[in-house]
């Protein structure tokens, strides 16, 4: 049985393109300039609907991710300033 990774390989150097933006991307405007061109990428037929959809599941683990590490972040601080008081 094929893993979901395998399963949802790119097909196309512009999605491999894309797909490595996207993971380098350092800020949310980065981000959201690679989801576009990706959007525009689908639009224009350069990828594939399968290709776009994997785009997204990207791009919500991504910012999955950086809520959990923003929401872990602020409860340091918070226990933090709760023993400085």
């Amino acid at each position: 049985m094929a893993t979901e990774k395998s399963a949802l390989a790119p097909e196309s150097p512009l999605m491999t393109d894309l797909l490595h933006q996207l993971r380098a991307a350092s800020t949310p405007e980065a981000q959201r300039d690679v989801m576009v061109k990706s959007i525009l990428a689908g639009r224009n037929n350069e990828i594939s609907v399968a290709e776009s959809k994997v785009m997204n599941k990207e791009f919500i683990r991504i910012n999955s991710e950086a809520q959990a590490n923003l929401k872990e972040e602020r409860a340091r601080l918070k226990a933090a300033r709760q023993t400085a008081d």
